[in-house]
């Protein structure tokens, strides 16, 4: 009989080789102490035969931010079976009891990286994220006006907490990036242990962006931009007169920028290799809660009525009453259908709400589509009320 629970610290070792074999991944000291690092924090689950662990996944507890709020999210990883366990169920309920335990800790939003979109989609998730993908030749990079201010290497002990502020400012009024905390951070540096790190001062002393970047492990001749934040002009340029200061040693360059980073016209030639690449998957995991803290634009007092299908946990499912007032709101789900005032139903999938609030895709152009239902004028009403933006995210887990 298998029995599914939470993977206790003296069992850290049998996820690490079930993640190693599953994903085909050198065994080495770096990786493991990286990996029980992970595990400490995180909500560990796994599927177990006697005491055998069959398949797992772990739940990292984490937060976002969304047009200036906080939303608490889990983050979704290392979802893996044995080959001779693969389609047995196992991962199918493991999803399932992942998303009960992030219902009951207030986990209002999920994260994951995909190995397959249709897979998760079995379970909410919908795609949510993109990145832009710039491959420049070094013929093509952009040549900016030299500014006042400078740009230096900086080593990650002595930058830490600068690095935090800039990238606060930068991204916490938008929406989806991970709201980085130390322990975040730390994580994040020891993935990207080979990376450099480069900030600008402005001609005051005062950072104003940073970028990351590496070119070792990379294909011989690529430099690789990894993260580049900026507050100013000033910061934009002379980041990028960094990175083209590299270029008798470096033949491509390649930015993994977030998609909302359309910078191609600002350079001499903007006929630079771009590509749009599907990143990570979104769910709300209790839409009741996430409605209740979105921050909807003010307007009239207005009532929407939405219908939630969620084949996978019950606590969304039905008709949701969202009534908006100047300064308040209130969220009632309804017992009968019945009670809609004719024509006053929006309806969609949880995929589908989801991609609406994460401004990943307009009502407007999910009801094109027939993914939201309901009358134009419901669909234009609630389209006011949600703030503009592109989801963005940097991290990967």
């Amino acid at each position: 009989m298998t029995t599914y629970k939470t993977v206790q610290f003296d069992q850290y070792e049998k996820m690490f080789d079930l993640a190693n074999y599953a994903f085909n991944k050198e065994k080495t000291v770096s990786r493991e102490k990286k990996f029980n690092k992970l595990c400490a924090i995180s909500d560990c689950y796994g599927a177990f035969k006697e005491n055998t662990l069959l398949s797992q996944l772990i739940v990292r507890p984490m937060e976002v931010y969304l047009h200036g709020q906080s939303f608490k999210m889990g983050g979704v990883g290392s979802v893996a079976s044995y080959p001779e366990n693969r389609g047995g169920g196992d991962i199918a309920k493991l999803m399932t009891h992942s998303l009960e335990k992030m219902h009951e800790k207030g986990q209002t939003l999920s994260y994951l990286a995909p190995f397959s979109y249709s897979f998760y989609r079995r379970y909410g998730y919908e795609q949510c994220f993109d990145e832009l993908h710039y491959t420049i030749d070094v013929s093509e990079l952009p040549k900016m006006k030299k500014t006042n201010g400078i740009i230096r290497r900086v080593r990650w002990e002595e930058a830490k907490l600068t690095l935090k502020e800039i990238y606060e400012k930068r991204y916490a009024t938008s929406v989806g990036p991970l709201k980085r905390s130390e322990w975040d951070w730390e994580f994040l540096m020891l993935s990207r242990e080979e990376s450099s790190i480069a900030m600008y001062y402005d001609e005051n002393g005062l950072a104003q962006g940073y970028l990351m970047y590496s070119f070792k492990g990379q294909t011989v001749g690529t430099f690789v931009l990894q993260e580049m934040v900026y507050l100013t002009q000033s910061a934009f340029k002379e980041s990028w007169n960094f990175v083209s200061s590299h270029k008798a040693s470096f033949h491509t360059f390649l930015y993994k920028a977030g998609a909302h980073e359309k910078i191609a016209y600002l350079f001499d030639n903007p006929r630079v290799k771009q590509e749009l690449v599907p990143y990570m998957m979104a769910r709300i995991v209790t839409f009741e809660d996430f409605l209740l803290a979105y921050p909807f634009k003010e307007q009239a007092n207005k009532t929407f009525y939405l219908e939630v299908e969620d084949e996978r946990v019950h606590w969304n499912a039905g008709v949701w009453k969202v009534e908006l007032f100047l300064t308040t709101r209130k969220v009632t789900r309804l017992t009968d259908k019945e009670e809609v005032p004719q024509g006053s139903l929006l309806s969609g999938t949880i995929q589908s709400w989801t991609q609406v609030f994460m401004n990943y895709r307009t009502i407007e152009e999910l009801a094109f589509f027939d993914r939201i239902q309901g009358e134009a004028q419901l669909v234009r009403d609630l389209s006011r009320r949600i703030p503009a933006g592109t989801p963005v995210l940097f991290d990967y887990f």
